[in-house]
């Protein structure tokens, strides 16, 4: 009834001892870990979305000269 809990028990034992934990660090610790750790993932994420709006607009450019270029291309074969 309780053998994936138990499962979770052992492996996380495993994994403190093996990582020599030997105290847990306190709750407010952790609290305030998460709380930077968030704000990093937040200022990442903004630079993300940055990154990925100008990707979009060097995509759109190169579609646009590559259809420029294939244009020019077909007016030259049809001269």
């Amino acid at each position: 009834q309780h053998r994936a809990e138990l499962t979770a028990y052992r492996v996380a034992g495993a994994y403190f001892k093996a990582s020599n934990i030997t105290k847990l660090p306190r709750p407010k610790k952790l609290e305030a870990e998460y709380a930077q750790l968030a704000s990093e993932k937040a200022k990442f994420y903004e630079q993300y979305k940055e990154a990925k709006e100008e990707l979009l607009k060097l995509k759109t450019a190169k579609q646009n000269v590559a259809s420029f270029f294939r244009e020019e291309e077909q007016t030259q074969q049809e001269r």
